[in-house]
């Protein structure tokens, strides 16, 4: 059986107009970035569908697989109006926080960036940083109340 990669959507529970679906892998979007958020480097990502393609009300943004290749970087950024989580598979890396905060994480590990927060993400090992990319409008909150 081809593995899947499962594209959560709440949108069928805020009445929005995605549906709910699953991607295979090999349907997924490419959307590679040169030194994204000034960082250095490829960003590489195999996307279910991203925030060029959802509608104002939908929670979800974006979701998928990004990869960042030894060395690479996506530089400091502010989210305003969404949150950003990364939720890393492989690698090892140092997730900088709106305070400057550095910390290590690897496979396991679950960083995120609320609004008004900003973050970085730098490869520092000698293989892949492969993480899955959740990107949340405030909309989201509603799940939480």
């Amino acid at each position: 059986m081809k593995p899947l990669f499962a594209a959560l959507s709440v949108a069928l529970l805020l009445g929005t107009s995605i549906s709910a679906q699953a991607a295979e892998q090999t349907d997924l979007a490419e959307w590679n970035r040169e030194n994204a958020a000034g960082g250095q480097g490829p960003l590489l990502g195999s996307f279910a569908f991203t925030r060029h393609q959802t509608a104002d009300q939908d929670a979800f943004k974006e979701i998928g697989w990004l990869t960042l290749p030894p060395g690479a970087s996506i530089g400091q950024h502010k989210h305003t109006g969404n949150e950003d989580v990364y939720i890393i598979v492989s690698g090892k890396g140092v997730f900088t926080d709106s305070e400057g905060k550095q910390t290590e994480v690897g496979a396991g590990d679950i960083t995120i960036a609320r609004p008004g927060q900003s973050h970085a993400l730098k490869n520092i090992g000698k293989k892949p940083l492969v993480f899955l990319e959740p990107v949340f409008t405030k909309m989201i909150k509603y799940l939480y109340d």
